[in-house]
Order: structure tokens, then C-alpha cells, then sequence
């Protein structure tokens, strides 16, 4: 039986329009663009699957992401971020949202879900190169402190938010894959 690759799932509407089209002056194409703009938040949807967290630890993972997004790419201050946080204005995280869960549609499963974040990471890695080596750097500490923040939002394992762990062990796993895809060294 053959496998599709996770990306191939995507349908054709969510191809970028004139409004996600790669910045000007950018080293990038659009769909480039597209698949760095959509990788930290692909990422932060495979965190929270991997160990799903309830109603109450998925909002205050969704919220995590938000205000890691919001207070990171505010005061950033290298070309990458700045024009990421110009792309995310207004309604468009959640529009990216919405458009990050097609890579998990009907195969919502943790192996999945690895696959597909690990998958993202290793595409990012040659765009990556187009830029300086401290722009890069950013972009993917970025990526994986967003990643931390939404695995620290929620306890697991516990009653209630009672006796559990910040981190699961399946969390701590996809954020050591997600460094290592990334080429970050991990503390």
C-alpha cells in the first residue's frame, strides 16, 4: 500500500494567493514563503496532538502559541521574523490555523503528526540558507521555542491539572526531533 507524504493532502484552494505572496525583496518564492510561514504553527499543532491535553489544556495551549507568536515576532528584529509578523496581522493566524490542520486530516495519529512536523522542519532547512546565518538562527529558535511554550501550557498526565507533568514524555521526544531536524543543539 502506498503512503501519501503529509503535504500532498493539502488541497488546491490553499494555495497562497496575492495576500501570502513572499515579501518584496525576498529571497523567497511564494510557496517558500508559504511553507516557512505555516511551519511554526504545523509544529505547534503537532505538540498538542501528540499528547492531546482536554478542552482546558488545548485552549491554554492555543493561547501559548498566541502570545509566544505575538510577543516573539513583535519585538523581532531580523528580516525573517519582521516580515513573518507582517504576514500574521490581523485574521490570518487563524485562517493558518485552519490551513496547518489539512496536514493531519483523517490521519490524526501520533506518527503521523511526528512525520509530518519533522517533515516541515527538514523542508524549511535549504530556504533557510537563502538568508544570513543569524536571520536562519532566529527563525529556527523561533520555531522551536513556540514549540516549547505550547508543550509547557498544559499539564499532562494528571487529574485536573492535578499531579501531571509540564512536559509528556511524547512532547519532550517531538521537540528533541523537531531540534534535530532543525539542526539546534538542545539543552
Amino acid at each position: 500500500m502506498q503512503q501519501s507524504t503529509p503535504d500532498k493532502d493539502k488541497p488546491d484552494t490553499h494555495i497562497p494567493d496575492a495576500s501570502q505572496a513572499a515579501p518584496a525583496n525576498s529571497p523567497y518564492t511564494n510557496m517558500e514563503w508559504k511553507e516557512l510561514v505555516e511551519t511554526p504553527v504545523e509544529i505547534c499543532r503537532a505538540i498538542m496532538a501528540v499528547s492531546p491535553s482536554g478542552a482546558v489544556g488545548s485552549a491554554q495551549e492555543v493561547k501559548a502559541m498566541r502570545a509566544c507568536f505575538k510577543e516573539t515576532l513583535q519585538t523581532a528584529t531580523n528580516p525573517t521574523l519582521k516580515a513573518l509578523y507582517q504576514q500574521l496581522q490581523g485574521n490570518k493566524l487563524d485562517s493558518l490555523w485552519n490551513s496547518a490542520g489539512y496536514a493531519f486530516r483523517d490521519r490524526w495519529d501520533a506518527a503521523n503528526v511526528r512525520q509530518t512536523a519533522i517533515a516541515s522542519c527538514q523542508q524549511c532547512m535549504p530556504l533557510l540558507k537563502k538568508v544570513s546565518t543569524e536571520d536562519a538562527l532566529a527563525y529556527k529558535e523561533f520555531v522551536c521555542s513556540s514549540a516549547q511554550r505550547v508543550a509547557e501550557a498544559a499539564k499532562e498526565g494528571g487529574v485536573m491539572g492535578f499531579g501531571g507533568r509540564a512536559i509528556s514524555e511524547a512532547e519532550q521526544s517531538l521537540l528533541n526531533d523537531i531540534s534535530k531536524a532543525l539542526e539546534l543543539p538542545r539543552a
